[in-house]
């Protein structure tokens, strides 16, 4: 009779990662001790990019890794447009309607760029980071939180990708 649970080496290699990315956010944490306990993004990430096998996780990885960059990149470019056009508007009405006009403007553009730049595959991704950049934010420092949130995935897909090449390696041996 088959077993409907079944724990693989993909699963375990998932675990493993996200451990990984645990550990390595305390590291920064250290050294930045008013960030959240818990890296969500790195979780998310170390987990999506674990594939079959190493060479997979890096080429998808680094997709990931240029597609995060370019939603950084276009996210804290509208952040400063967004800053700047709502800074003096006293309307919550109108204050809401200009920053959803940024944010599609930013969603097409992340796009767009992720396109340009060959990840087909992966403009999505692009558009994601952009629009959690925007608006998964910090009252503190809107431009900080955008980066650790980038960070995070970072942390999460290189995790995948260590912990891949290594059990990888162990596993073919």
């Amino acid at each position: 009779m088959n077993s409907v649970f079944h724990v693989g080496m993909r699963k375990i290699k998932s675990v493993l990662a996200v451990l990984f990315s645990f550990l390595v956010w305390q590291f920064i944490r250290l050294f930045l001790p008013m960030l959240d306990v818990h890296p969500l993004f790195a979780y998310i990430y170390s987990v999506v990019e674990m594939r079959e096998t190493p060479e997979k996780t890096k080429n998808f990885g680094v997709l990931r890794i240029k597609v995060t960059l370019i939603g950084l990149v276009v996210g804290l470019i509208f952040i400063t447009i967004s800053v700047w056009l709502t800074k003096s508007i006293t309307s919550q009405t109108l204050k809401a309607v200009i920053e959803i006009a940024i944010i599609a403007l930013a969603t097409l553009t992340s796009l767009s760029a992720a396109e340009i730049l060959d990840c087909k595959n992966f403009c999505g991704i692009a558009a994601i980071i952009t629009v959690i950049c925007m608006v998964v934010n910090s009252e503190k420092n809107i431009y900080f939180y955008a980066i650790m949130r980038v960070v995070q995935t970072l942390i999460g897909v290189a995790s995948a990708m260590v912990v891949n090449k290594f059990i990888g390696k162990r596993q073919a041996e």
